[in-house]
């Protein structure tokens, strides 16, 4: 069976596609407030976090915006928006989505060692920093993985990079899930990854622009290895 952590992401995205397809049809009007949490829970039969999840969703596609003691409104005249499907473990999707990481982070890792700040460069440091402790607690490290390589898309100072990493949030989220959970089985692959991200912040810290981007590259070309170094041996032990 499904966990909670395993349906919530499903159910969220299908009611983002509902709810992204009420709007297109006018059902839900530009400019209009959204139906209260409660009556959204009612409409569609799923629970309050399903809701928020998929509110999110339209949020950072734009679709949706909050005002302050008013409530959700539609965007006047939202774009159509594009419709990316979480992996959910599947062994092929999250290489896909290895590929995706690959075409904006090389080149993101690249321009943040050219361009970035002190305090850019202090906020990679506590990210890297709290995804170290996160790991030492014992815990997936998900978020602060993904903390961490958008504060090297932030170094790049361009705004357009830094957005759509954050439309891919929840794909990238489900993705790196996927490959840590992966990587906790072996002490050995935690100790490269680890290795990997010191390799990456070291060569912005320094400046270096290639190392960078060969920095990241290995990074994610080592996960897809990984994963498929998992699938085999799962799969002799089968």
């Amino acid at each position: 069976m499904d966990s909670l952590n395993d349906v919530t992401p499903k159910l969220a995205e299908r009611l983002a596609k509902r709810l992204s397809a009420a709007v297109h049809d006018g059902q839900l009007a530009a400019g209009n407030r959204l139906p209260t949490e409660q009556a959204l829970c009612e409409q569609y039969g799923v629970s309050r976090t399903v809701v928020r999840e998929a509110i999110s969703m339209l949020k950072r596609e734009g679709m949706l915006t909050s005002r302050q003691g008013s409530g959700t409104f539609v965007v006047p005249n939202p774009s159509v928006a594009l419709r990316l499907s979480p992996p959910q473990g599947n062994f092929e999707a999250v290489v896909e989505i290895l590929e995706l990481r690959s075409a904006l982070e090389i080149k993101a890792a690249e321009l943040a060692a050219a361009r970035r700040t002190n305090a850019q460069l202090r906020a990679m440091q506590n990210a890297l920093a709290e995804l170290d402790e996160a790991v030492e607690r014992g815990e997936d490290g998900v978020r602060e993985d993904l903390a961490f390589h958008r504060s090297v898309v932030a170094a790049t100072g361009n705004q357009h990079f830094l957005e759509t990493i954050d439309f891919l949030h929840q794909l990238l989220q489900q993705a790196i899930r996927v490959t840590r959970c992966n990587e906790a089985r072996n002490s050995q692959y935690m100790q490269q990854v680890d290795q990997e991200h010191h390799a990456l912040l070291e060569a912005i810290a320094a400046g270096d622009s290639e190392a960078a981007r060969t920095a990241a590259s290995s990074h994610l070309r080592n996960a897809e290895v990984r994963l498929r170094e998992a699938r085999s041996e799962a799969d002799a032990s089968g």
